[in-house]
């Protein structure tokens, strides 16, 4: 045991007191009332530099800023310079973390916009999206469209009624709060239930609006080996409505290269999925289309449309599995063909596909989607189409995206010359991915 006299015995308890409340973080309060826990980096006459944990580096005027308050600094109360007549105080917070967590913002419930509470103590003022597949996406009026990790956020205010789906019960029509593990639905007829029996929440619910809508752009370039050995440019969008208890995807991916002015590569793929979520496991899929064209496969374009179901092997945040399948019909006109052969091929098929998404890190992700086909000979007997991704988030709407993509025919159809196109394409891109 260590003896200490009354001097040593401050002096530690006052090291332990001020480490404490560096470890918490500078506290950065806007004028609209979005709060960010970090650290200050700079403070000057016109503006301030802080670096957000949630939002990474901001840099704000001053008369953007309500408060300031710095647990990095032992100086309390110490007024820095003003503008506009706004003054930022840098001064030591004592809060606990229990006062620090109750603490709201003043307009929620008031000033007719959404808030969103993050686990670090962070506010963010503006506009729900949807809470849909564990994400919460968010535009945030200081740092624009947030895609969140729902386990992340603590509590969720809507300013206006919203459409709440929960499991096994019918949508529900109302403001919405989500407290910690409780969502709160203040209808007609309020009630509460837990949040592991949520479903989705959107705005509109079965109503059109652009709020409904996010989507995903990739753009880099790829190498590929298989029937062309090649550079291309690649191109893969994604546009994505939701409701509480729906998901309409559209999905389009691209390749075209061209090499001393002759094109020796122009494939495209676009395809819809349109699902109905019937419980916590369970969808439906009435509509799914692709169409596909690729000249030096010999495909001058291929149809396929069907409809189907799916399950959800895994659905949590950072962890996300679903299974689906169904008949469908199939028609495709080849470019050309052996003489006294049909330029096109008709049948019914079975499609097949698998979707995984796992978070590997917080900021890298690993995803994989497969889809097979499987029809008559003549149309190629079957195919395959296997995406494979790591996704890297650069910042909140930046990604760097490598992919390998895999396409195989079994049976590909002969040319007109007696040629015929290898089974398998297999080519990697390198881009960089925009959320919207």
């Amino acid at each position: 045991m260590v003896n200490m006299n009354p001097r040593q015995l401050n002096i530690l308890l006052f090291g332990i007191v001020v480490g404490t409340l560096s470890a918490r973080g500078d506290v950065l309060v806007g004028t609209n009332g979005e709060r960010f826990v970090g650290t200050v980096i700079e403070v000057t006459t016109n503006q301030v530099v802080f670096d957000s944990e949630f939002a990474g580096r901001l840099v704000l005027p001053q008369s953007q800023i309500r408060e300031l308050q710095r647990t990095s600094s032992p100086v309390t109360h110490q007024a820095l310079p003003t503008t506009n007549g706004v003054s930022v105080v840098s001064k030591v917070v004592t809060n606990t973390p229990a006062s620090a967590s109750s603490w709201k913002p003043p307009g929620v419930g008031n000033d007719g916009s959404d808030w969103v509470q993050l686990k670090s103590g962070e506010w963010l003022k503006g506009n729900l999206k949807y809470v849909q597949n564990k994400q919460v996406e968010f535009d945030s009026d200081e740092m624009e469209q947030q895609t969140l990790k729902l386990k992340n956020v603590s509590q969720i205010y809507t300013a206006k009624p919203v459409f709440t789906q929960f499991e096994d019960r019918e949508p529900a029509y109302g403001a919405v709060v989500v407290s910690n593990d409780v969502v709160t639905v203040l209808g007609d007829e309020p009630f509460s239930l837990t949040r592991d029996m949520l479903i989705g929440i959107t705005p509109s619910g079965r109503r059109t609006g652009i709020r409904n809508w996010s989507g995903n752009a990739v753009f880099g370039f790829s190498l590929q080996s298989g029937n062309h050995d090649q550079t291309t440019v690649s191109t893969s969008l994604e546009l994505a409505r939701r409701t509480p208890a729906t998901t309409f995807l559209l999905n389009y991916l691209g390749n075209y290269s061209e090499a001393n002015g002759n094109e020796n590569a122009n494939n495209n793929r676009l395809g819809t999925t349109y699902d109905i979520r019937l419980n916590k496991h369970w969808f439906v899929r009435p509509e799914q289309t692709e169409a596909y064209q690729d000249h030096l496969a010999n495909v001058e374009y291929r149809l396929t449309g069907g409809v189907g179901a799916g399950y959800y092997i895994f659905d949590r945040t950072g962890l996300e599995w679903t299974v689906a399948g169904g008949p469908s019909f199939q028609y495709t006109k080849f470019s050309t063909v052996e003489s006294g052969r049909s330029d096109n091929a008709s049948t019914p098929a079975m499609l097949l596909e698998s979707k995984f998404k796992a978070d590997i890190t917080g900021r890298l992700t690993f995803i994989q989607s497969w889809q097979s086909t499987f029809m008559n000979r003549e149309s190629g007997q079957y195919t395959h189409h296997t995406v494979t991704t790591l996704e890297f988030e650069i910042k909140r709407h930046l990604n760097l995206d490598v992919s390998m993509v895999w396409d195989y025919l079994q049976n590909p159809q002969v040319r007109s010359d007696g040629s015929l196109s290898q089974k398998s394409d297999l080519f990697m891109t390198v881009g960089l991915g925009v959320r919207f």
